[in-house]
Parts: C-alpha cells; structure tokens; sequence
C-alpha cells in the first residue's frame, strides 16, 4: 500500500492524517483513534490544547479521513510557486514580518498552475517564469469573517529567466521580495510561518553553475 500523508496546521498545532504504522510509536506526538476526530478538531480550534502540539491520526483510510476533516471547514484553494532563478537563488517574500513563499486564493474557475504564475507576478513583479512540476501541497486552518477557513495550497516549482528584478506587492503585506540561497534558509535567524517550515527545509536547490 502507498503511503498517503495529510498534515494540517491549526493555531500553533499540526495533525498528520497518514497510512504508515511506523507513526504509532511516536514519542513526540499523540496518537488518536479515526473515532476523536471531530473531538480534536474542536480542541484545536477553541484553542484548548496547551502548549503547541502534534497530533497524528494512523488510519487504513487516509483520504477517507481528510474527506470528513474538509467537511468540518470552508475549503479555499490556493497556489504559490517556489521559485528559483538562473543562478540557483531560491524567491521569498516577506509578509507581516515572516518569510514566506508567493502564493493566493484561485479565482473563480482558474488553473491552479495559471493562478501560482498569476500570483508570483503580482506578489514579486516576475513576468518571464515557466512551471516545472509540482511539488507539494500544504493544508492551513485558521479563522477569518466569523468562521474556520481550510486553504489548500499547491506548491510548483518554477523557473525565471531574463530580467529577474522583482517588487512588493506592498497592498499584500508585503514589505520585501529577495533572492536568497541555502545558507539563508539554514540561518538560526530565519524565521517563516509554521504551515510553511516543512515544505521550505525540503527545498532542494539546483546545482549551482560555474
């Protein structure tokens, strides 16, 4: 069986929903039965957990549980680029004080490969990038207007080439737009959001050329 793998971030908790056994031994998490599902989400979002915890559900039917998590959520789909340029520079934006990678919501009917070009345009100024596969996808629960939001995010990698200045979207939040490399990413003092941490120290960054 392929192993299927779903983790969400809610407050400052995450819960991976996964088909791999060998999380049922985990010290550094609880596990819960499929059954308290409902029940820890409720914990989750009202907050009552303590602390910032990992939570994991080992169940034989990993979408089957997912499909239920979405149904507890207005579900929003979005998509961002992990961009890199010709020199093997990876792209960050910085938004409300934290790195973080381009991305937002798909418009009505949009592609989500034609929406994470779209954002990382508008985000960074970028106007000549290709699409080279997709990487990933990341969950986010938080709560906006009076009710919990569930954003699903499809993470591409992208190229770009030719004139690679870039700009804020500052109506975004968006303060600064710059090219870093490995080192910056391994420094002690960088900082990103917790929904994001995984996916970014993931990165594998192209063979620099000489």
């Amino acid at each position: 069986m392929s192993q299927q793998n779903y983790k969400i971030f809610i407050n400052k908790h995450s819960f991976l929903i996964t088909n791999n056994e060998q999380f049922a031994n985990s010290d550094e998490a609880k596990i819960y039965p499929a059954s308290q599902l409902n029940q820890v989400i409720q914990k989750l979002t009202s907050d009552t957990f303590k602390g910032k915890k990992k939570i994991i559900f080992v169940t034989d039917k990993p979408a089957a549980l997912m499909t239920k998590v979405r149904k507890q959520f207005k579900v929003i789909k979005a998509a961002g680029g992990v961009v890199f340029n010709e020199d093997g520079e990876l792209l960050l934006i910085k938004r409300l004080g934290l790195w973080d990678l381009p991305k937002g919501k798909l418009e009505e009917g949009e592609d989500q490969r034609l929406a994470a070009l779209r954002e990382v345009h508008e985000e960074c100024g970028l106007n000549f990038l290709g699409i080279l596969n997709k990487m990933a996808n990341t969950y986010h629960v938080y709560f906006l207007k009076g009710r919990w939001i569930l954003k699903k995010t499809a993470w591409y990698r992208m190229i770009a080439w030719g004139d690679i200045s870039v700009q804020p979207q500052l109506e975004e939040n968006i303060t600064e737009v710059r090219w870093v490399n490995k080192a910056f990413l391994d420094a002690p003092e960088f900082e990103t959001y917790d929904s994001l941490k995984e996916l970014i120290h993931t990165i594998e960054f192209p063979k620099h050329k000489h």
